[in-house]
């Protein structure tokens, strides 16, 4: 029960902010099945990249641009539009994982 709560939190704050930031900017396919698809495809290519690309700051460049292309092609927008799409939703991820961490030091959680 527990890693499908784990699970189902993991998704939200992966999904739900890009589907947020596909409704910002305009994108054509802002529902929960085309952001889950973008996400896992960005997954995939992301693991790729890691293996690949060993410089950090050209893995980072060429994961941008090939992320934008995804949000692009999945979500139903520009590059630009994507590269947006991007830049947010990571923004709202690891605000997310912020409050979400504080809440659980302030709770007294031990996460050692």
């Amino acid at each position: 029960m527990e890693y499908i709560i784990v699970i189902a939190i993991l998704i939200a704050v992966l999904v739900v902010p890009v589907m947020i930031a596909a409704r910002m900017l305009g994108a054509q396919n802002t529902g929960f099945g085309s952001a889950l698809l973008a996400v896992v495809v960005m997954v995939i290519v992301s693991k790729g990249l890691e293996t690949a690309v060993s410089q950090n700051i050209i893995g980072l460049i060429i994961s941008a641009a090939i992320g934008a292309f995804i949000y692009a092609g999945v979500l139903g927008t520009t590059f630009w539009r994507g590269l947006g799409i991007s830049i947010i939703s990571t923004l709202i991820q690891v605000f997310t994982l912020i409050v979400f961490v504080s809440v659980l030091v302030s709770s007294g959680v031990d996460l050692g």
